[in-house]
């Protein structure tokens, strides 16, 4: 039987608010929007130190029809 898709949670990347189900999701989003993708292959550290810090005050500016995780974007 197919699990439930787990629901979207509020997380901070850099200024950056991603809707995601895990902070590593959140910043594989984030991360192109900080840095070309180039300069996070040769910096791995800072990939590394990024981080996805979780804002659960901020879980109720989801878009409650998106199931897919996405950064937002204040309308």
């Amino acid at each position: 039987m197919p699990q439930a898709p787990q629901p979207l949670k509020a997380y901070k990347v850099n200024e950056h608010l991603v809707f995601a189900t895990r902070g590593t999701e959140a910043k594989i989003l984030a991360a192109p929007l900080i840095r070309p993708v180039e300069e996070w292959r040769e910096d791995v550290a800072a990939w590394v130190a990024l981080r996805a810090e979780r804002e659960p005050t901020m879980d109720d500016l989801k878009d409650p029809s998106k199931t897919e995780a996405y950064v937002y974007q204040q309308q």
